[in-house]
């Protein structure tokens, strides 16, 4: 597989944060941006919404009738979702 190079800029105190978090869950930087990436070719988009004011927990996921809700087993389809991830994440990077 030809690979790419991604380069970007950030603070230096958020680059130690969250390297600090990363190394806690066992990754690194680049393993979490490679994740990042996968999950947004797995849902063809931003995996998280983006709004200005932050809408409250209910209307994050699902979409009917124009109205974001919850489905009734949203927490199960996340889990299902990051397993799919995680398996495509480590399939790609052997």
């Amino acid at each position: 597989m030809q690979q790419s190079l991604i380069q970007i800029r950030v603070d230096r105190p958020l680059k130690e944060e969250v390297a600090e978090i990363f190394s806690s869950l066992g990754i690194d930087i680049s393993t979490a941006v490679r994740m990042f990436l996968q999950r947004c070719k797995r849902v063809k988009g931003i995996p998280f919404a983006l709004t200005v004011d932050a809408p409250p927990p209910q209307r994050k996921i699902g979409v009917a009738k124009g109205k974001w809700h919850f489905p009734e087993d949203w927490e199960s389809q996340d889990k299902a979702l990051d397993a799919e991830i995680a398996k495509d994440f480590y399939a790609d990077s052997l």
